[in-house]
């Protein structure tokens, strides 16, 4: 029995439809042949997998959006469209799989749920203020790019790293320090070991360079000690909080403050 993948093409206010069509695909980390079956009318994606094999469901799930991303950045380049989408359901009658996705990864979210959002939020957007809290803003952007897009986890993980050693140089007038010396005042400051460092730059080199590189069961990892490095440096930076006097509406508010940085 075929898997029947469902989603929808983002914004919906913007119709889009594609004629029908069928492509056979082997997954580059099983190696696993099947033929999908895609079709996309007023932004409604329905993309029916044909394959005798048992699939990891999320496996198969990212197969599906890495075919739908390749059509539709095929309309962005021919007509300069930026259609974004999301896979939300997959059935399987066969396996009785019926399942709705959500928006977690569970090697990240797993650990978190005892997070108390609200807390945790003030803290941190107070880290993210000012010029160089922009750094951490990119980092904080690339890091959930690195969730959303399986095939460039290494990509935006070692990136947002890479801009955390940045704000490293920027909060300590290193800027014009080589690399080298920032990359070992950025160690010395989180207590990140340089071969956590080199093993997520290792999954991020060929896709920096245009190759593919499939991340497949070592994302959790590349994720988990992504997030862990991230948390180990966060932990130094201060929380900038601001206190307005309420009698001065027009003073500017925290979020205004972050946004000084982009000018």
């Amino acid at each position: 029995m075929p898997y029947l993948f469902t989603g929808v093409v983002l914004p919906e206010r913007a119709t889009f439809s594609l004629p029908t069509f069928v492509m056979r695909f082997s997954h580059l980390v099983s190696g696993v042949a099947a033929e999908a079956t895609v079709s996309i009318v007023l932004n409604q994606i329905s993309v029916r997998i044909d394959s005798a094999h048992d699939w990891d469901i999320f496996d198969l799930r990212n197969v599906v959006k890495t075919i739908i991303q390749a059509q539709l950045s095929l309309v962005g380049y021919l007509k300069g469209y930026a259609y974004d989408f999301a896979v939300t359901r997959v059935m399987n009658q066969r396996r009785e799989i019926d399942y709705v996705f959500g928006i977690d990864v569970p090697c990240i979210s797993g650990p978190r749920g005892a997070t108390v959002l609200e807390t945790a939020i003030l803290e941190l957007r107070g880290k993210t203020l000012g010029r160089e809290g922009v750094f951490i803003q990119r980092c904080l952007a690339d890091l959930v790019s690195a969730l959303k897009n399986a095939d460039d986890t290494g990509f935006y993980c070692y990136r947002a790293i890479e801009t955390l050693r940045h704000h490293c140089a920027a909060v300590h007038g290193m800027t014009d320090a080589g690399k080298a010396e920032q990359w070992a005042r950025f160690r010395e400051i989180s207590g990140v070991s340089e071969e956590v460092l080199r093993e997520v730059k290792a999954a991020a080199d060929p896709l920096r360079h245009g190759d593919t590189f499939p991340v497949g069961a070592d994302s959790a990892r590349v994720l988990t000690i992504t997030w862990h490095a991230v948390d180990a440096y966060l932990a130094t930076v201060p929380s900038i909080v601001r206190a307005l006097p309420e009698e001065s509406p027009d003073a500017p508010r925290d979020g205004d403050a972050g946004l000084q940085g982009l000018g």
